[in-house]
């Protein structure tokens, strides 16, 4: 979190075309440019003026950036995307393993264990990718093309400040900063300006109105301005105009001016200038002092506490809190780190899963799941342990699903029909033409025989695919394949039996009539024989008797 904004103005440069937001805190400088450029450039107007692109190392400098923005008074960063300096170099890969994925800042050092990250960025090696972030994801880094255009933020560190020049009469002072090309006035709502910051005087009521220059500098020890004895001097000074240039009490005796400071506070070298009283100097803090109304008070490091005694520093075991949950966790001075486990990487100090299946590990299907994945085939591929997790087509046609002929194709098979047959619309089955005559229809082993003559032709190749059958749709493509061949079949069959039943009721009623007139000739024969199976002979006596009679 940013602590004291020291300076904050907003000026134009270049004519009022770009717009330049100017913060600056006690130990640097920032200019928010709200004009979108390209990554390159923004980073060498930066680097012209001494400075670098913004870098958010850790959460104190993603503080820092979210105060200026909100400071800046513009709509427009609310919702615009802000360049950091972060980005992967051309020809450098993207590496998941890393806790900036193989970017780099673009100034030193390069590296930093804090990370921010929206999503993880995109994986290449050929291509330079460049960081920004923005108000409205929360300042999360986000990759993209280098050649997008976006705000960007300049950092310049300085090593003191100085306050305005205050003098007695009006005089007209500018001030040209290390970082910006146009001059300010002190109209410009100044508080502090940076160390390197040179000062232009000139004197309203000097005869040849005589310019002075001065360098804010601390080559006498503290920050102050050069040359200020010669500051637009007059034989009489007042404390009624701007307090005589006093911070604080001023007093007038015999011409002259008197500054005094307030308490807890002492007069500066410049004999104006008031600055806290520094009641750390001979402080027993270990680790950091702060000045307070009432003397002061240690304080620590992050990662550390106070002791006991509330001046030593003790470290904090954030292990302690399972702040890596189920991995392992090792406490270092300050801080920690987390050793993730295999299938996990270290995004932004924690262990988050790491998504196998972005890396291109399966040859077709992939499943990631916490801490691994899972590779699979697609329908019509299987794999074996000897094809090292490579996915190999099924031949179906081995399992022979087509009633005529198949073709294997990659991921499926295609049957057709031999001559004089078409496929049914189940894809499988094959039925006869109907113009054709089913007496000329090939025998079973013709079609065999030409089964295996296209077989040897097809070549391999892609066409119209049956897709691979569960083995439910096994059992009901089976079933209609029998219904048909049994309904063709049965047509066959009932020409056959409607020319046999003709001769069948004809040898029937045939077979009637010789055995019924075999039975009557029997029994006529039985009449004729005696019980001792003699036969009468006639003498020849009826005969003549009966010849007489008729006479």
């Amino acid at each position: 979190m940013m602590r004291v904004l020291i300076l904050v103005l907003s000026i134009l440069e270049d004519g009022g075309t770009n717009r330049v937001t100017t913060t600056c805190t006690s130990n640097g400088c920032f200019t928010l440019h709200l004009e979108e450029d390209i990554f390159k450039r923004a980073h060498e107007n930066c680097i012209n003026y001494g400075g670098n692109l913004v870098t958010v190392r850790h959460h104190g400098e993603l503080e820092n950036v979210r105060s200026i923005l909100l400071a800046a008074g513009d709509q427009s960063v609310l919702t615009s995307k802000l360049w950091i300096g972060l980005v992967l170099p051309k020809g450098r890969c993207t590496d998941f393993n890393e806790e900036l994925h193989g970017f780099k800042w673009t100034s030193e050092p390069t590296d930093s264990r804090y990370s921010n990250w929206k999503k993880k960025p995109s994986r290449t090696c050929t291509e330079k990718r460049c960081v920004s972030v923005s108000l409205s994801d929360d300042l999360k880094w986000s990759d993209g093309s280098c050649k997008d255009g976006a705000f960007y933020m300049c950092k310049f560190l300085f090593r003191g400040t100085c306050k305005p020049i205050t003098l007695e009469e009006p005089v007209d002072v500018s001030y040209t900063l290390p970082f910006l090309s146009k001059p300010l006035t002190q109209q410009d709502g100044l508080a502090m300006l940076p160390h390197g910051t040179l000062a232009e005087i000139r004197c309203s009521g000097s005869a040849d109105t005589e310019v002075i220059d001065s360098l804010c500098d601390n080559k006498m020890g503290p920050f102050e301005w050069t040359n200020s004895e010669r500051f637009c001097e007059r034989d009489t000074k007042s404390c009624k105009y701007k307090n005589g240039g006093c911070d604080h009490i001023c007093f007038e005796a015999a011409g002259e001016i008197r500054c005094e400071c307030r308490e807890g506070f002492y007069l500066r070298d410049d004999t104006f200038s008031c600055a806290h009283r520094n009641n750390c100097e001979h402080s027993p803090c270990e680790s950091k002092c702060e000045t307070t109304p009432a003397g002061f008070s240690c304080a620590c490091l992050h990662g550390f506490q106070l002791a006991r005694d509330n001046v030593s520093c003790v470290d904090i075991d954030e292990c302690r809190q399972s702040i890596c949950g189920e991995h392992r966790c090792h406490n270092i001075p300050g801080g920690y780190f987390c050793e993730c486990k295999p299938g996990f990487s270290l995004l932004a100090g924690k262990c988050e899963d790491l998504d196998e299946c972005t890396e291109y590990r399966c040859d077709q299907g992939c499943l990631n799941s916490q801490g691994s994945f899972s590779c699979y085939c697609y329908a019509g591929y299987s794999s074996s342990p000897e094809s090292n997790g490579t996915c190999i087509d099924i031949d179906e046609c081995l399992n022979r699903p087509c009633e005529h002929i198949c073709l294997n194709t990659l991921g499926s098979y295609r049957c057709s029909c031999t001559q004089n047959f078409s496929l049914a619309e189940n894809g499988i089955s094959c039925i006869p033409n109907p113009t054709e005559n089913p007496q000329n229809t090939p025998t079973s082993k013709e079609n065999k025989d030409t089964l295996i003559t296209h077989l040897s032709q097809s070549p391999d190749g892609y066409g119209s695919t049956v897709s691979p059958l569960s083995p439910n749709q096994d059992t009901k493509t089976d079933s209609i394949k029998r219904a048909e061949s049994f309904l063709g079949s049965s047509w066959i069959l009932l020409c056959v039996v409607g020319s046999v039943i003709p001769l069948l009721i004809l040898i029937v009623i045939t077979s009637v009539i010789v055995i019924y007139r075999w039975k009557r000739s029997r029994k006529t024969t039985k009449k004729n024989v005696t019980a001792d199976n003699y036969c009468w002979v006639s003498s020849g006596l009826d005969n003549v008797e009966k010849t007489n009679a008729s006479f």
